[in-house]
């Protein structure tokens, strides 16, 4: 019965987001508890620190790109579509279109921690100035939560499935 309920609430999850949740599905029939444990990180990979909606998902879009998942990719997209981000500022943060210039922070510091690059120091501090020391642990947040799923994913092989990122989400060249 109680493991019929977390399947349950994983499906309501993919439907409301049109996400496969397949290997969150086999997890449970491997470890209820295992399962539970996972779903307590959710509400810290919800917690934006009070960093506003538009970096915290650029960042965390970002962070899941990285990982070359697009189901990841396209529910953060959908995600951050209900909290009032739209789909055209991300990809525009994608493609390094011109961009809002919080999101596009957001997006370098990002990538900067992906790859640890010299540019990260600069980048905490601009960030810490802009969006105080919770908004840098936002951001922070946002991208070990944009990472941790796909990163999952990939360790037990559902990733091998993922679909490709629309083009409009891709960086380009």
């Amino acid at each position: 019965m109680f493991r019929q309920l977390l399947v349950n609430a994983a499906r309501n999850f993919g439907a409301r987001y049109d996400y496969d949740i397949g290997y969150l599905e086999a997890m449970v029939a491997l470890s209820e508890r295992g399962f539970l444990k996972l779903a307590l990180l959710t509400p810290f990979t919800q917690e934006r620190f009070g960093l506003p909606a538009a970096p915290y998902y650029a960042a965390k879009f970002i962070a899941a790109r990285a990982m070359d998942c697009g189901s990841c990719a396209m529910l953060i997209i959908r995600m951050a579509e209900e909290a009032g981000v739209r789909p055209d500022a991300l990809a525009a943060i994608a493609r390094r279109g011109p961009a809002d210039a919080d999101m596009r922070l957001a997006a370098d510091y990002a990538m900067a921690v992906i790859t640890n690059t010299g540019e990260l120091p600069a980048l905490i501090e601009t960030a810490r100035e802009r969006f105080g020391e919770k908004g840098l642990y936002g951001l922070a947040s946002a991208v070990t939560a944009g990472q941790l799923y796909p990163t999952l994913k990939r360790g037990v092989g559902a990733a091998l499935s993922c679909e490709i990122l629309p083009a409009e989400f891709r960086e380009t060249a």
